[in-house]
């Protein structure tokens, strides 16, 4: 009789078991793409771009495009972009990663970037910012710019026309005659 006591008891020790594994299963949470719990839209090999007054400004390709679903704010991967002047002049970059502001429509890009312009100038920089407000761009980090026989680098360099006139901020050296 003892034994049965044991065994019913045994018997009920384990369907309670049962029954609160069962009653504790966490929900599954919903579904997002990072771990933050951004809801995130994925593109892949996809072109953003910017126009004003029927002028393409800038145009964007990423091999991977994240746009955050609740902000409208963009995410890039291996970019390769293009600037484009008032006057006909091109600046094209590569650069690893970018992200662009939905709301300021402000372009940061980092990782190696380098640039060239139609006419010849070179820009090498850790990132570079496109600042829609005043239509400028700023190659920060390490920034150096070649161009027409001028080497000019400092913490920040600074152009409102695809470097045809521009500022070097902190750390300015410019040099003339010769590339480096």
């Amino acid at each position: 009789m003892a034994q049965r006591k044991w065994l019913y008891g045994g018997a009920a020790l384990l369907v309670a078991v049962i029954i609160w594994a069962i009653a504790t299963v966490p929900k599954d949470p919903e579904q997002t793409d990072e771990a933050s719990g951004k809801r995130i839209m994925s593109y892949a090999d996809n072109t953003l771009s910017e126009e004003r007054d029927g002028r393409t400004v800038w145009k964007m390709t990423a091999e991977k495009v994240n746009v955050d679903i609740d902000t409208n704010d963009t995410g890039m991967v291996k970019i390769d972009g293009t600037f484009y002047s008032d006057d006909g002049r091109i600046l094209t970059l590569k650069a690893d990663e970018g992200c662009m502001d939905s709301k300021t429509r402000d372009i940061v890009l980092t990782g190696t970037i380098e640039a060239t312009t139609s006419d010849g100038a070179r820009l090498r920089a850790k990132e570079v910012k496109w600042t829609a407000a005043d239509g400028s761009l700023s190659a920060e980090g390490d920034a150096e710019l070649i161009r027409d026989g001028i080497r000019a680098t400092g913490d920040r360099i600074v152009s409102t026309d695809q470097f045809q006139k521009f500022s070097v901020i902190g750390n300015a050296h410019i040099e003339k005659g010769g590339e480096k």
